[in-house]
């Protein structure tokens, strides 16, 4: 399990961001989606039942106080850790404690390796950059949303965001040409021993892959490909519901 340290730094990040959220009922909810956790299972941590946690969530109650969010955020980890910590260790891996968290819109561990080949048939998507190897595997995804981490992230935040998906496939939304993130994932790589580059890369939000993009894919060998799914709330409702056969 991670350090308690690296743990509190996640605990103060959730925290943090319902309370100064506009709408702390809504980060509530997008944080209790992101650790895959019923609100009938929430409840049970906070000794409360599932209509106090849906009513904080659709704000019908007023803002939660400072100690009900602390609960909040240390049952979310709880949880989790209970299920193995694979959403807290991946969190603590690729945000940090000065990461925006609504740059990454999603993100999972798997707890077993999946066939890439898999997941990009279940997501029905269309191959830009073929994959030279078919048994090429996955250990999870992290859902980013580009446009914002261009807005938000400091350069070396980009290097660190796009550059630590090692394993993992690695999905931007927010899209307009694919120039950008394939171009840091490509810069991320230059003077690193190892490679950390993501194992797939997959588009969302655009219809037509920029060729520079596309040489990049190619020269770095990461497989790539265009996702049809329009609407981002339905994608990432589809991502959660992927299934992992052990």
């Amino acid at each position: 399990m991670e350090s308690s340290l690296n743990v509190q730094a996640l605990l103060r990040n959730i925290a943090g961001d319902i309370s100064l959220a506009e709408n702390p009922g809504r980060v509530m909810r997008k944080w209790r989606e992101q650790f895959n956790v019923s609100q009938i299972e929430l409840a049970g941590y906070l000794s409360i039942s599932p209509s106090v946690v849906s009513d904080y969530e659709s704000g019908r109650r007023k803002s939660p106080r400072v100690d009900t969010i602390r609960k909040f955020a240390e049952s979310l980890i709880a949880i989790d850790e209970k299920r193995g910590g694979h959403i807290v260790r991946a969190f603590i891996r690729l945000m940090g404690e000065e990461m925006p968290s609504d740059v990454l819109l999603d993100i999972r561990e798997f707890p077993a390796p999946v066939l890439s080949k898999h997941f990009i048939d279940y997501l029905d998507c269309e191959t830009v950059v073929e994959d030279s190897l078919p048994s090429r595997e996955i250990f999870g995804y992290t859902t980013i949303d580009s446009l914002r981490a261009i807005l938000q992230l400091a350069p070396e935040q980009m290097l660190k965001l796009y550059g630590a998906t090692p394993h993992r496939a690695a999905i931007f939304t927010n899209v307009s040409t694919g120039r950008s993130p394939m171009v840091a994932i490509r810069t991320s790589q230059i003077g690193l021993g190892t490679t950390v580059r993501p194992s797939i890369v997959i588009l969302h939000g655009l219809k037509e892959v920029d060729e520079v993009a596309r040489k990049i894919a190619e020269m770095e060998k990461i497989p790539l490909f265009l996702l049809k799914i329009e609407d981002i709330d339905v994608l990432i409702k589809t991502l959660r519901k992927f299934k992992v056969e052990m």
